[in-house]
């Protein structure tokens, strides 16, 4: 028996807004393993939940995008996307990406972020904290797969995040699947 699944990368609208946040805040647990011990903004509030940025300038800036991720109808993540990178050059940016632990592993990270690519061509930075190993070894990977290799990564000050000044920085052409 074959095991199909159906992915749909869905625009997100205001009426989405809470849900994203909703998923935000196990976006921060997930991350909080690895980076937790960078600053105080890692740690859970007294009422139990952790809090995140707010990403609804992600769905009302014209220059942003934000999607949802569905599998088999069952929500599975959020996809956000900016085009204001470390270079000039850069036409889209990685702004924050998560899938829910269920459907983690299991190659639903991998097709949703080649199908972002593949909607919105051009050159890309793809970037994480150097603490976040398992997101760095996630992304070197399906872009290394995505471009068949032609990427550049190097680490780039930042100046974003007070308490984590530099990211790895993955930069590619998504239109020729390879960086020139």
């Amino acid at each position: 028996m074959v095991n199909t699944r159906v992915i749909e990368i869905i625009a997100a609208t205001i009426s989405d807004y809470l849900l994203i946040q909703n998923m935000a805040r196990f976006y921060v647990y997930d991350a909080s393993r690895v980076c937790g011990f960078i600053s105080q903004e890692w740690t859970i509030s007294a009422d139990g939940l952790y809090a995140s940025s707010d990403f609804k300038h992600y769905i009302t800036d014209p220059d942003r995008h934000a999607y949802l991720v569905k599998v088999d109808g069952e929500i599975a993540g959020f996809v956000l996307l900016h085009q204001s990178g470390k270079s000039f050059e850069t036409n889209w940016c990685m702004g924050e990406f998560f899938i829910l632990a269920k459907f983690q592993s299991k190659g639903v990270g991998r097709e949703v972020a080649h199908q972002i690519w593949d909607m919105h061509q051009g050159i890309w930075e793809v970037s994480v904290i150097p603490e976040n190993k398992p997101a760095h070894a996630f992304w070197q990977k399906i872009i290394s797969a995505y471009t068949s290799g032609h990427y550049v990564e190097e680490i780039k000050d930042v100046d974003y995040d007070a308490h984590q000044p530099k990211r790895i920085v993955f930069t590619f052409d998504s239109c020729l699947k390879r960086f020139y």
